[in-house]
């Protein structure tokens, strides 16, 4: 296949963005596109280069060149608006493609810099095609009660009951120093109870998974939770595997909810933690 170039503006007036690649076999057709793009009258389009398609948009550099979008990155709303617009995007192509995901907001030049990137780059997405084709993303969120955790710890374990006992037993004077005893006691159970949970459910989800990248646990003002969030991680789950990896976590699920632990699920996504090294929420911006 050649290249073929999207419809360009003039080049000192326009800049082309990025979504991501998928590979097309030699001879075969890529699909057409009806996608509205990052921005309005701005329709994703197809450059291809050989075997690999890279879904492109071309955009005012009024908005995207470089001084602009470092000023656009303190507008929360449309940095906001501009990042659900490029996930659904990348969504909307995995029903027909394979894709890499590129970072948001990767911009090139013109169309001929991105098609020259593409010979390029030709060895390593291949790579990644063959390290993310067929299987999608999936994120899972551990949270917690602390108060229901503690409560059922109380409950449940013998050393903790006991010094409870004691606790409620003691003189007044001595009651001040059991009670500290009590309190740590009861923090290194919980502790233990959240490095457990986390274990087993890492060991459990990963044997359904080609792979697993840790994500940085959100805040309460993040996830907009009011449980506490202990793990955050990125799982690659081949098609076929994901429904043992969904019974998998129901049960999980159903194992610990009694202690105050509850997963979430989220995805299917783009491989974006696979391919690159972009973070979870990360709004930063790449230019070529």
């Amino acid at each position: 296949m050649s290249a073929a170039r999207p419809r360009e503006a003039a080049a000192d007036q326009s800049v082309v963005y990025v979504y991501g690649v998928a590979r097309v076999p030699p001879g075969e057709a890529s699909a057409p596109l009806h996608l509205e793009g990052i921005i309005c009258d701005a329709p994703v389009q197809q450059l291809v280069r050989d075997n690999l398609v890279a879904f492109v948009s071309t955009v005012p550099a009024s908005q995207f060149g470089a001084s602009e979008l470092l000023a656009a990155q303190a507008d929360a709303e449309w940095l906001r608006g501009r990042i659900l617009a490029h996930e659904k995007i990348l969504m909307a192509l995995r029903s027909s493609y394979n894709v890499v995901p590129f970072r948001f907001c990767t911009i090139y030049r013109n169309a001929a810099q991105v098609s020259d990137a593409l010979a390029r780059h030709q060895a390593e997405l291949d790579e990644a095609f063959d390290r993310v084709g067929d299987a999608s993303e999936w994120g899972v969120k551990l949270y917690y009660d602390p108060e229901a955790l503690r409560c059922q710890i109380a409950v449940a374990s013998r050393p903790i009951r006991q010094l409870h006992e004691t606790l409620t037993g003691a003189s007044p004077g001595a009651r001040f120093f059991l009670q500290k005893k009590y309190d740590q006691a009861l923090d290194a159970e919980v502790t233990a109870s959240i490095a457990m949970c986390l274990e087993h459910s890492r060991r459990r989800l990963e044997a359904y998974a080609r792979e697993t990248v840790e994500i940085e646990v959100q805040s309460p003002a993040e996830h907009g939770r009011s449980e506490a969030m202990v793990d955050n991680a990125a799982y690659l789950v081949d098609e076929a595997a994901f429904s043992g990896f969904k019974r998998t976590l129901a049960a999980l699920q159903a194992e610990f909810a009694t202690q105050g632990f509850d997963f979430e699920l989220t995805g299917p996504w783009p491989a974006y933690h696979f391919v690159s090294s972009r973070r979870e929420g990360d709004p930063g911006c790449s230019r070529n």
